[in-house]
């Protein structure tokens, strides 16, 4: 299904960033950091020492937003609709959790998906009620966490195919950063950078006119934080897309949701 494919895609359509060097001298926190490029970022090492993070706490959360609008008539086409995204995983105890939602509708659309034990549990909920499913899986530890490592890339360093046959990336290198002093997450300080020019390809809106990003960084190289918007000309009115993605809940079990059981009963036999 079209929208299903757009909703997994969220963090690749949305997760993009920072990366670059200004030059000049370091400002802000953290400028020793390995991970830093004068007022720049290294994003290669960034996302190593992000992804690392989070696999040796055990897991972590991706918890996306994406809210847009548009003044033109009819339906825009393409187009990204006011969504969220939420995966998490737990490597300790081989679980996962993914909540897909469509924001923007008049009733829920809704679609989450609970993994462990070596079995999946489906909920969906639209305007029609809600369908459970249930299906066997077969994921061993490391699948587990190449899962998780996946999601830990998204928004930061993507990679892309550009047919040349090399390995090109999205995500934070296709902004121009500057280092913008110091912010707070988590009651920890942050490295902050910002950026309003951006140097990737989106399909919304057509074409861009103002864009702008600001990242956070904590001292280790993890990042809990990105937030993006575009805007521009868009079919015959103006597309804007606002995105933030949050990296949160190092190391935290992944609880069974409160519909498994009723999911289980639903499928029995």
């Amino acid at each position: 299904m079209n929208r299903r494919r757009l909703l997994a895609a969220l963090g690749t359509a949305a997760g993009v960033g920072l990366a670059g060097c200004v030059g000049g001298s370091v400002d802000g926190p953290f400028p020793d950091a390995e991970w830093r490029d004068g007022d720049g970022l290294d994003v290669e090492t960034l996302a190593t020492n992000h992804v690392e993070s989070a696999v040796e706490a055990g897991g972590m959360t991706l918890f996306s937003t994406a809210t847009s609008s548009y003044d033109g008539d009819g339906d825009p086409t393409p187009w990204l609709p006011s969504q969220e995204y939420e995966s998490s995983h737990d490597l300790e105890n081989g679980r996962s959790y993914l909540r897909q939602e469509v924001t923007e509708t008049e009733g829920p659309d809704v679609l989450e998906r609970y993994v462990a034990d070596g079995e999946a549990l489906l909920r969906e909920r639209t305007e029609e009620g809600v369908r459970y499913g249930r299906q066997a899986v077969d994921r061993t530890a490391a699948d587990f966490e190449e899962a998780l490592r996946s999601e830990a890339l998204v928004g930061i360093r993507v990679p892309r195919g550009d047919g040349s046959g090399e390995t090109a990336y999205e995500g934070l290198g296709n902004w121009d950063p500057r280092a913008e002093g110091e912010g707070e997450m988590e009651g920890q300080p942050t490295a902050r950078f910002v950026s309003d020019s951006f140097d990737g390809e989106r399909s919304v809106p057509e074409r861009i006119e103002t864009a702008s990003a600001t990242v956070d960084v904590f001292e280790a190289g993890f990042v809990p934080r990105i937030e993006q918007s575009w805007e521009g000309p868009h079919d015959d009115g103006t597309g804007a897309v606002e995105v933030e993605i949050e990296y949160r809940d190092r190391g935290e079990a992944v609880t069974e949701p409160d519909w498994a059981a009723e999911a289980r009963g639903e499928t029995e036999g």
